[in-house]
Parts: C-alpha cells; sequence; structure tokens
C-alpha cells in the first residue's frame, strides 16, 4: 500500500478504485493488524470519492464467488460509479482483444501451431517429430543443406531423424543443432531455454548434455506438470499456459508457497482443487479469473 494512494489529495477515480481493492485484499489476508482496520476507516472518510470506491471495493468482495450477483453490481451503482465500471470494462475488453491478437500473430504467420491447452505431435517430411505443447507455433525450412524449424512461440519436443543434414532450431537468438539428440526448446518473447532429455545438442560451440531433471521438466508431453519446491507464483504461472484467463493469488507471502507433486494437465481444475486440498488454500471462480487466498 503506498503513500501516495492514501493521502487526502485528489486522485482519479481509477486510481481509487485499485487502492480500495487492495485495502481489501489487505484487511482480508489474516495478517490485517487493528491499526490496519483504523487506516482504512480514516481511508474511507478522506473524500465522497473514496467513501464510494470503499464502498464499491466492499460490495465487489462480498460478491466474490457468487457470479450472478457480481454481474448485477454495476447496474445498481450511481451514475458516476456506472461510468467508472463501464470505463474499466471497456478497457479491459480492449486489453483481451489486443492480447488475443497478439498471441494469434505466430500461429498465422507458422505452419503448425497448437491452441491453447492444446498438445500435437507432428511428424515432418524426414521422419523428424516434433511435440507440441499448448499455445505453440512453428515453421520448418529444409533444402540439401540442412533442416531448419523455427520456433515462433511456446515450446516443442524435437526429436531428429537420422540425416546427413544439420537439425536446427532458430528460436529467435542462438541457434540449437541437436542431429543426435532429443531436446526441447521453449521461447517466451526474446528468451529461450533448452533441456536435453537425451544425447547432446550445440549452441555454437558450446555442448549441452542430457539434464538430471529432463524427465521432469518435459512431462508435459506426457500431460503432467512436476514441481518440487517450486514457489506457488511459479507454479501457477506455469499452469496459466493451459488455460484460458487468469489465476491470481492473495499475497505475496502465498505466492512464495514451496509446492511439490505431480499435477494433471488434462484436468486444470483438480490441479487447483489439489492444491486446496493439501495446502489448505481457497480458490473463488469468476469468468475468465480463478483467485487463490
Amino acid at each position: 500500500m503506498t503513500e501516495a494512494r492514501m493521502s487526502s489529495e485528489p486522485q482519479p477515480l481509477i486510481d481509487l478504485s485499485d487502492a480500495a481493492i487492495d485495502w481489501q485484499v489487505l484487511l482480508h489476508s489474516g495478517n490485517a493488524s487493528a491499526a490496519d482496520h483504523e487506516r482504512y476507516q480514516r481511508w474511507r472518510r478522506l473524500s465522497v470519492e473514496h467513501l464510494l470506491a470503499a464502498e464499491e471495493a466492499e460490495a465487489l468482495w462480498g460478491d466474490i464467488g457468487h457470479t450472478e450477483a457480481a454481474v448485477q453490481l454495476p447496474l445498481q451503482a450511481t451514475p458516476r460509479r456506472r461510468y467508472r465500471g463501464a470505463a474499466i470494462a471497456a478497457s479491459l475488453l480492449l486489453a483481451l482483444v489486443a492480447y488475443g491478437g497478439w498471441q494469434q500473430a505466430p500461429a498465422l504467420l507458422a505452419d503448425y501451431h497448437t491452441s491453447t491447452g492444446e498438445r500435437r505431435t507432428i511428424t515432418l517430411e524426414d521422419g523428424s517429430r516434433v511435440t507440441l505443447n499448448s499455445a505453440s507455433a512453428f515453421s520448418v525450412k529444409y533444402n540439401d543443406e540442412r533442416r531448419v524449424v523455427s520456433l515462433r512461440e511456446g515450446e516443442a519436443l524435437f526429436e531428429p531423424a537420422q540425416d546427413p543434414r544439420p537439425f536446427v532450431v532458430d528460436s529467435g537468438g542462438e541457434a540449437v543443432q541437436g542431429n543426435d539428440a532429443v531436446f526441447s526448446v521453449r521461447r517466451q518473447g526474446k528468451a529461450s531455454s533448452v533441456v536435453v532429455a537425451r544425447g547432446e545438442a550445440r549452441i555454437g560451440t558450446r555442448v549441452l548434455a542430457a539434464s538430471p531433471d529432463a524427465q521432469a521438466q518435459t512431462a508435459w508431453q506426457r500431460g503432467k506438470l512436476i514441481f518440487n519446491g517450486r514457489p506457488l507464483r511459479e507454479v501457477i504461472a506455469e499452469l496459466e499456459r493451459y488455460q484460458h484467463g487468469r489465476i491470481l493469488i492473495s499475497d505475496s507471502q502465498l505466492g512464495a508457497l514451496p509446492v511439490s507433486g505431480v499435477f494433471d494437465l488434462n484436468d486444470p481444475h483438480g490441479l487447483l482443487s489439489t492444491l486446496e486440498q493439501r495446502y489448505a488454500l481457497k480458490v473463488t471462480y469468476l469468468p475468465w479469473l480463478a483467485v487463490l487466498y
């Protein structure tokens, strides 16, 4: 909670809404002190705008888990609050449309692609096999001198067929050559990572050997996610790759919770249910959104 958000100076209405929601997260986190509750009451009384933002956030928090009530809430608001809600909704809609268009761009330019939550294995013309992970895309360019796969987005596991031509994977940075290897490449924006499951691959003159935990890191091809002491925030970030919508964690302390286990990718809701049972978490579902607390 920043001091700027708690000042009595005029603030944009959307900023006040954000601050009011921050207050609700703090007050319901289980870590709020009596002083925090007193500070919140003072914050509510700073102006009429502060009071309206506080009441709206309180109503929203109370409606979490009651989707129909949450949908009806803007219809019961004052004109100013309806305007603010409409503005926020419009901004979110534009962001989702823009994000969706951006996410689809690599697929539109690729020879092969998968949608969110889909996994697919493709056999190339030389007999090489490529297993695509969720929301991934690649193109192929073979000639007499070499075989080149361009990973445009996402992640893929490569099993090159025996061929005198080099098998090269270009993920936008340094190219990986792995004629005699089974390896995966993951691309996220401009960053890439490589996991060698069998044999040896090369990046330039650097040799990459098989990783001891390669089976765990490539378990997605078998429909599993395996974690060993990974922070909850990283587990959730990984899960989000396989489903539509967002998953939010209520506070940073919870996000640091270490998680271990084997989870089924074919049942993402079951993964959240397992987390609820094993770590005493709560999950609230809204359209396109799940909240962990």
